[in-house]
């Protein structure tokens, strides 16, 4: 939810061919970003590669942060204040941005820095800029003219007021207030710029909730009321939650924010009216052990679910399946069983004998596996791994 700033890919640094990787929006919630990392799976003493896709409507920038040595949680930290910005706010902070970019080349002062990003940011929130409705310096003079802020002009007639050069006086005034043009609108700077606090370069550790959600009322309702569930809840939050929203419908609430330690949950859940059955689910989902969330995470993925019944099944049934994260490629699928058939000389002296993608192909379709975002997924009985509704019918048939 919310206005996307940047479209990163994050995958191991320095490790060719790796398919352990993640593709995110920023700004991205604390257990999006956790989830992330689940994917790209680094291991101890490995550093995690980021390179930014996409910078949607913040093109602009893709010079300046391209030069900064940037972390993950730096840039999650930038997209989050730019994306709190209104149209005029964003158009401030890119006035503002070319106005310090300005500064910085005439003072030879060097690149900006990320805490110049966040200070700009911050700033556009703030009072110390004007934005004028003028697209030129013709319309900027006549803007300074008509609204006196030109001593030497009053008392002109309408008839020499016409006749003066006002995208002379438009280019005089912007020079000298060191002001610039954006989208069709004049910004200038004329306050002291407010300091960002500062962000840490490592992600902070994993949020201490498990499932989070904001509500709000109905827009039609017309009540600016919210309340922040963190689920599982006992049943007097949940009735807690609701007298605060002056409701006893959660069909008459909307969600705002979702946060939680399976990303997808809220496509499969139908929120706010299943909040009740989505609150059974997270209590499940509790009680599963922290290393098992990734197997259930692939599972969700890859039987696409779309509800909480077929959730729960698999929730329940996570021992029929083996997720091996080490591995994300055919290659590293026939590397494995290389080493587990032979020796380690033996093994490395058949790698660069063999045909490993190929190979490693075979295997997985061998073992009825596949290749999930988070590892190597199959049935613990390398049986064809059969739709959860497809299992349930094959569980009922024996039993008759």
């Amino acid at each position: 939810m919310g206005k996307k700033i940047f479209h990163v890919y994050l995958a191991k640094e320095g490790v060719p061919n790796n398919e352990a990787y993640a593709k995110l929006d920023l700004p991205a919630s604390p257990w999006e970003l956790w989830d992330a990392l689940d994917k790209v799976r680094l291991n101890e003493g490995e550093q995690l590669y980021m390179e930014i896709d996409d910078y949607y409507a913040f093109e602009y920038l893709a010079p300046h942060l391209e030069e900064l040595d940037i972390s993950l949680n730096e840039l999650n930290d930038l997209a989050a204040l730019l994306s709190v910005l209104d149209e005029v706010q964003e158009v401030a902070f890119e006035g503002l941005f070319s106005i310090e970019v300005q500064r910085k080349v005439n003072a030879n002062g060097g690149v900006i820095t990320l805490q110049d990003l966040r200070d700009l940011a911050v700033s556009a929130k703030t009072d110390c800029y004007h934005v004028v409705d003028a697209a030129d310096d013709a319309q900027l003079g006549r803007f300074y003219a008509e609204n006196e802020f030109i001593p030497e002009l009053d008392g002109v007639s309408n008839e020499i007021f016409e006749m003066l050069d006002f995208a002379g006086i438009g280019r005089m005034m912007r020079c000298s207030e060191n002001g610039v043009f954006v989208n069709s609108l004049y910004v200038l700077r004329d306050g002291e710029l407010t300091t960002a606090p500062p962000v840490q370069k490592a992600l902070p550790g994993k949020p201490g909730y498990l499932f989070r959600l904001t509500l709000g009322l109905h827009p039609d309702i017309g009540d600016a009321r919210t309340v922040t569930l963190d689920l599982p809840a006992a049943e007097a939050e949940l009735l807690d939650a609701q007298e605060q929203l002056g409701t006893l419908n959660w069909e008459n609430t909307v969600v705002l924010n979702y946060d939680g330690i399976l990303p997808n949950a809220a496509v499969f859940a139908d929120l706010p009216s299943e909040l009740e059955e989505f609150n059974a689910f997270t209590k499940a989902a509790r009680d599963i052990p922290r290393f098992e969330v990734p197997k259930l995470k692939a599972l969700l993925e890859q039987f696409e679910v779309q509800d909480i019944e077929t959730a729960l099944f698999l929730t329940e049934h996570l021992a029929d399946y083996i997720l091996t994260p080490e591995i994300s490629s055919p290659q590293e699928t026939a590397i494995n069983h290389l080493r587990f058939m032979a020796d380690d000389h033996s093994a490395e002296l058949l790698l660069s004998h063999v045909n490993l993608y190929a190979y490693g192909c075979d295997l997985i379709k061998e073992d009825n596996a596949t290749l999930s975002p988070y590892g190597l997924l199959h049935r613990a009985d390398y049986q064809p791994m059969l739709s959860p509704m497809q299992e349930t019918q094959k569980m009922e048939m024996k039993m008759k």
